[in-house]
């Protein structure tokens, strides 16, 4: 059995599935923010904003880097 290796950009999106939130940078230079949500048969994913009820969908192949930012739901004291 072959085993295929995972590009980056799986890995990055992977392991934002597991953040509260994150933020999305694709290769085109526009950045969203939100939770993560992927199509691993597609090879798809979408970041859902809450906040401001927004959704953005993209290709896996098209993400360059992924980070955890601060949910802005959360109130700092």
């Amino acid at each position: 059995m072959v085993r295929k290796e995972k590009s980056a950009a799986v890995a990055f999106v992977e392991s934002a599935e597991r953040v509260e939130w994150v933020e999305v940078t694709l290769r085109d230079g526009s950045t969203f923010q939100g939770n993560v949500i992927r199509n691993p048969i597609r090879r798809t994913g979408s970041v859902v904003n809450a906040v401001t009820e927004t959704r953005h969908d993209f290709q896996i192949d098209e993400v360059q880097a992924v980070r955890k930012v601060l949910d802005p739901r959360v109130v700092l004291s």
